[in-house]
């Protein structure tokens, strides 16, 4: 039994989110050392918002046509 397509992205985007959720630290040391940037930087920091991030993602990804 192979995956689906929608299986595969899913389980790719569970490995980002992974990543970026063990990665927060680097991006609020980028918020503080990169001042031009700084918001963006802290907002993809905060643990709280990489779970609404991906999971935004996840659902577009879902929604469209596979």
């Amino acid at each position: 039994m192979s995956p689906t397509t929608i299986e595969l992205i899913g389980a790719i985007l569970f490995a980002l989110a992974l990543i970026h959720t063990f990665s927060t630290k680097f991006f609020e040391h980028l918020a503080h050392t990169r001042p031009t940037h700084a918001g963006i930087w802290h907002f993809l920091g905060e643990v709280e918002v990489v779970f609404g991030f991906w999971a935004l993602v996840l659902t577009v990804a879902i929604d469209h046509r596979w």
